[in-house]
């Protein structure tokens, strides 16, 4: 889910949590509980989309998204 998230993100694309659900490969349930503990965690945020209220999108938290990227960068020296 982080990967994907870190992706999206780089491409600066929106991912909505039910897209990232069905993504991770678990079942709904599983996935919603996994989520809702990264968000519990400080590492995930949801934010509501402005145009549909039934939708959130998931993004990752500025500094875990920084680390991220000098962990994939660190490959590139």
């Amino acid at each position: 889910m982080l990967i994907d998230l870190f992706i999206h993100e780089a491409a600066a694309k929106s991912v909505s949590t039910s897209s990232l659900c069905i993504a991770s490969g678990l079942p709904r349930t599983t996935a919603l509980r996994l989520l809702q503990r990264l968000c519990d965690e400080g590492l995930l945020a949801r934010e509501p989309d402005r145009h549909d209220g039934r939708r959130n999108f998931i993004r990752l938290a500025p500094d875990l998204a920084q680390r991220l990227l000098a962990y994939f960068a660190a490959g590139d020296e």
